[in-house]
């Protein structure tokens, strides 16, 4: 028994839609695994030291010198270097190494909803070309010390 052309046609194209289907399945697993590998180098716990860094020494200059963050540029990168004295803000990025991996961290600051009793902040940690980014508010707080 021959089968006809059409059922022919319908079961090459049917074989081919499969075999699609199935390279389409291979590709998808192929380009997660090489994403997961990228990603698979970054060291969490530098990021989240990165962040909790800033955050806490942020708001320690809050509480000491809230006036002195009215100071700094909304458009500049800064960041933050530890002295006898406190913490000092420099502008540009602080380069942290962990191993063989380079990470680094810089915070913007800008007035939140036009209030300048109140700073947005963003703290900005990169690795290679991965950008994470964490945001919090430091409202000006009434403390003496």
């Amino acid at each position: 028994m021959s089968k006809s052309k059409a059922q022919l046609l319908l079961e090459v194209v049917l074989i081919l839609g499969l075999i699609t289907i199935i390279l389409g399945i291979f590709a998808s697993a192929l380009v997660l695994s090489f994403n997961a590998l990228r990603y698979s180098n970054i060291s969490q716990d530098v990021t989240i030291y990165g962040f909790e860094k800033y955050r806490n020494a942020l708001f320690d200059i809050a509480q000491r010198d809230f006036n002195s963050l009215n100071s700094l540029s909304t458009t500049t990168d800064y960041f933050l270097t530890s002295t006898a004295s406190g913490w000092q803000i420099a502008s540009g990025k602080e380069r942290v190494k962990s191993g063989l991996e380079e990470y680094f961290f810089s915070f913007r600051i800008d007035n939140f909803q036009n209030d300048p009793n109140v700073k947005l902040i963003k703290v900005t940690g990169e690795y290679q070309n991965i950008i994470f980014n964490d945001y919090f508010l430091l409202p000006k707080l009434n403390v003496n010390f």
